[in-house]
């Protein structure tokens, strides 16, 4: 298959109509009609079915989709790269992180280094911990921020400080007296917790079953702990979330503690192991180590 070929079945496959893709590619939609026409041609076989104007991806136009994904994101990359060449920018900086850093930690890292570095072009990308190593491996991110990151082959961690967890509940809610409460002593209140999709949804969820001795009965199971604080505010329960998460950004209507015994949990910043680092990268991760310092002394 040819480039144009990949752009447009890419396009068709995603709006399921040719007129659809021909919007998306700011061309005529005979000219989609005929270059999806040609790609089939070359490879022999149907990638949609025609149905009432809609095109349905055959078998084998869907397990296509699923090879050929991949490389149109190098592509999407490539094109990228090649925009930033034409605006004379001397170079750019890829960079994920998970959610909970994205309100304050972040921002403040991006605007600074963005400051001094005015030619570089930044593309941030917020992921899951397992996405964001998974993206460094594929090269399609440089530098990641992780909370306990884990021990890959080709990954190098490098520790920025430590957080934990606190309990954050409605002001009306009465919690149990004291600055640290028992993690064992909030099993009776509507609990908002994280799936086991992330780190911390993982470490916690651990603890709090071997605290709880059993299940834990969730009234709410969350993907972020930005949405878990948003529903803990609007009087959906309590949640045991990160300090990071519950002290960015917005915090009225809300009461904090302490959980005991403490859970430490590491934050990181991850790069390909052996791979030299662009000047410009190693200022942002300076920017991003001064950034948490700042934030997590807050807290102490």
């Amino acid at each position: 298959m040819r480039l144009r070929h990949i752009e447009v079945f890419h396009a068709v496959y995603l709006t399921g109509s040719a007129s659809g893709a021909a919007r998306a590619l700011n061309v005529s939609q005979p000219t989609v009609s005929k270059v999806l026409k040609h790609a089939e041609d070359q490879l022999g076989f149907d990638l949609f079915e025609r149905t009432s104007g809609r095109l349905i991806p055959t078998e084998k136009g869907i397990l296509l989709f699923e090879e050929m994904e991949p490389v149109f994101d190098r592509f999407l990359e490539l094109k990228k790269f090649t925009t930033a060449l034409a605006s004379q920018r001397t170079g750019r900086l890829r960079f994920a992180s998970t959610p909970a850093f994205g309100l304050e930690i972040v921002p403040i890292a991006l605007t600074k280094f963005s400051q001094q570095n005015p030619d570089i072009t930044i593309e941030i990308e917020t992921l899951h911990a397992n996405e964001v190593i998974k993206a460094l491996r594929a090269n399609q991110v440089d530098i990641g921020l992780v909370f306990d990151a884990p021990k890959i082959p080709g990954i190098l961690a490098k520790s920025m400080g430590k957080t934990g967890f606190v309990c954050v509940a409605p002001l009306d809610i009465s919690l149990p007296s004291g600055d640290r409460i028992p993690l064992a002593s909030l099993e009776k209140y509507p609990l908002v917790t994280l799936n086991d999709k992330s780190v911390l949804g993982r470490v916690l969820n651990n603890k709090l079953s071997d605290t709880f001795a059993g299940s834990i009965d969730s009234r709410f199971v969350v993907e972020t702990y930005h949405l878990a604080k948003r529903l803990v505010k609007y009087g959906a329960g309590i949640a045991i979330i990160d300090e990071i998460t519950a002290f960015s950004g917005d915090v009225s209507g809300l009461q904090f503690k302490a959980i005991e015994p403490r859970i430490d949990v590491d934050i990181s910043v991850v790069t390909r192991l052996n791979e030299a680092m662009p000047g410009h990268n190693m200022q942002f991760v300076n920017a991003l180590a001064e950034s948490i310092f700042r934030f997590t002394s807050k807290l102490n």
